[in-house]
């Protein structure tokens, strides 16, 4: 209630002032607003000081309506609290035990001093301008739009993004962080920004328009370790390399994600031919097959002895001259035509040359232009001229090509009898008792078996090992032998190789894994488990135990 004056009139008792009863009203309502204030007389109301202690040095004197607090010596109030419910002006503020602020209002700069004690606010503390802090400030936790940096920066835990207050975060200098850094999105480098690692640079990684995608190693070496590594290029589909694929740490080389290249326990192989261009030195080759014109072969000594099949030495006989130049031999007659015999461990003619009757050679290439000394090139060592048949077979031969087949029928078992019988390409022979083989038989089957299918339960199996067809047996193959599973099951059944019943696929050795026709060739390890399982990828009741023998034990 504001305050109310007794209107008097303008002349005593002219009746234009207030009346003595709205006087009396008046003068009650105001007496009753100060008794509210500082009480009823006898019981002041809280708030209201009546009395000033002083501490030590401190002086109190008071006038009418004005109370002064002063220090003589020393020029600070020493007290141990004070506290203040309404503003506090003051051009500077100075504690020395804790001063609790409940409303703090200041015009200009007002310096928190702190000697030895702490400076709290009950409440929060707004500052309309800037805040200066000469020292250190420790904080539980900062919310704002931005923070700007211009030293350097140490900060223990920084969170930017989804969850957290922080939008931008500008570092113009150098910043420390010490803790972990927590994005709550991605990181944004625009191009040419460098990721640096290292306290002299010595790792990089960046992107520009016209170098892409680069990882520089400024110094040292480039490690990328793991225990698998896959390397695929275009979209991510196209197998490039792979190591530790088959858990030894080999390296798998692959052309549009076929293998072409891997290394073993026992060396490399090579999936496909091998061309090497240009001169390669491989040491000693032993059993190889050399293709091209052999100019840049290096002999083993001056005379190349000890090298099978490259002439070293061409005797001649009376009046035959041999000269060379170049690795050319050159051999003539040096009188009249005569018939002197040329001695020589291996004699090429190039062109059609009329050498007489050649005795005990041995002959290269086509022979397409040899010319017979018989109807029935009989004497000429070497050269098949009679082909003896038995019973129920035939013999014809038409344009140079002899053709041996059964008179008895398709399924005869007669045999063919013949001093030499080459083949060239693929011939069913049957069963060839009493043979000498000769060449390469690494890749002669061991076994070989024919898959087909039981409804979706069973692979019924037929060939070695089996007297009848049988149903998902037990298959035994040995190490360093090559199988093949002739899958007929009728195209709905992928057979695969694995590791245990449902587990991954065994893919060493084995070709065509997982094809659902035609054969599927396994050439077992060395390394091989001592059980594997063969299953239909596409049921899992069909399938079976595969026994690798001999037992795998470590030497």
């Amino acid at each position: 209630m504001a305050y109310q004056g007794i209107s008097t009139g303008t002349t005593p008792n002219d009746g234009t002032g207030d009346t003595l009863v709205d006087g009396g009203v008046k003068i009650n309502s105001n007496f009753q607003e100060v008794y509210n204030l500082i009480g009823d007389g006898s019981t002041l109301a809280v708030g209201v000081v009546t009395v000033i202690s002083a501490g030590t040095n401190v002086a109190v004197n008071t006038t009418t309506g004005y109370v002064e607090i002063s220090a003589p010596t020393p020029v600070s109030i020493a007290t141990t609290d004070v506290d203040i419910s309404r503003n506090l002006k003051a051009a500077g503020i100075t504690t020395l035990g804790v001063t609790t602020v409940t409303s703090f209002l200041s015009s200009g700069i007002s310096t928190l001093a702190s000697q030895g004690g702490i400076t709290t606010t009950g409440g929060d503390l707004y500052v309309g301008g800037d805040l200066y802090v000469l020292d250190d400030i420790v904080y539980d936790e900062v919310t704002g739009r931005n923070i700007n940096i211009t030293g350097v920066g140490t900060i223990g835990q920084l969170f930017v993004g989804a969850g957290h207050s922080a939008g931008t975060l500008n570092v113009s200098g150098v910043s420390t962080l010490t803790g972990n850094v927590s994005l709550g999105s991605s990181l944004l480098m625009t191009d040419d920004k460098q990721f640096i690692l290292g306290e002299q640079s010595e790792f990089t990684f960046f992107h520009n328009d016209s170098d892409g995608n680069v990882i520089r190693v400024n110094v040292g070496d480039l490690n990328i370790k793991a225990d698998t590594q896959n390397f695929t290029s275009g979209a991510g589909t196209t197998q490039v390399m792979s190591t530790n694929v088959d858990g030894n740490y080999g390296v798998e080389l692959y052309y549009n994600n076929n293998k072409r290249f891997e290394t073993k326990h026992g060396g490399a192989n090579v999936l496909g031919y091998f061309k090497v261009s240009g001169i390669s030195t491989l040491g000693i080759v032993t059993g190889a097959t050399y293709y091209g014109d052999g100019s840049n072969l290096t002999l083993t000594g001056a005379d190349a002895s000890g090298v099978t099949g490259i002439t070293t030495l061409i005797q001649a006989g009376a009046n035959i001259s041999v000269t060379t130049n170049s690795g050319i031999s050159t051999i003539s007659y040096i009188g009249a035509a005569n018939t002197s015999n040329i001695s020589a461990d291996t004699l090429v003619v190039s062109g059609v040359s009329t050498l007489g009757v050649i005795t005990g050679a041995t002959y290269y290439g086509s022979g397409a232009n040899l010319t017979l000394t018989g109807a029935d090139g009989s004497g000429l060592t070497g050269i098949t001229t009679l082909i003896s048949a038995g019973s129920n077979i035939t013999v014809t031969t038409n344009a140079g090509i002899t053709t041996i087949s059964s008179s008895a029928g398709s399924g005869s078992t007669e045999n063919v009898s013949t001093n030499t019988l080459v083949v060239t390409g693929v011939s069913t022979l049957g069963v060839v008792t009493g043979a000498t083989y000769y060449g390469d038989s690494s890749y002669v089957t061991s076994g070989k078996w024919t898959l087909g299918a039981g409804g979706t339960s069973h692979y019924t199996f037929t060939g070695i090992g089996f007297t009848q067809t049988t149903s998902d047996p037990v298959v035994y193959v040995a190490r360093g032998s090559v199988y093949e599973f002739v899958n007929n099951s009728g195209g709905g059944h992928p057979f695969e190789s694995r590791v245990s019943n449902g587990g991954a696929a065994y893919n060493n050795g084995v070709v065509g894994n997982g094809s659902t026709n035609g054969t599927i060739r396994f050439e077992v390890p060395f390394n091989a488990p001592n059980q594997l399982y063969y299953q239909c990828t596409n049921h899992s009741g069909m399938g079976g135990t595969m026994v690798v023998y001999p037992n795998l034990f470590t030497v």
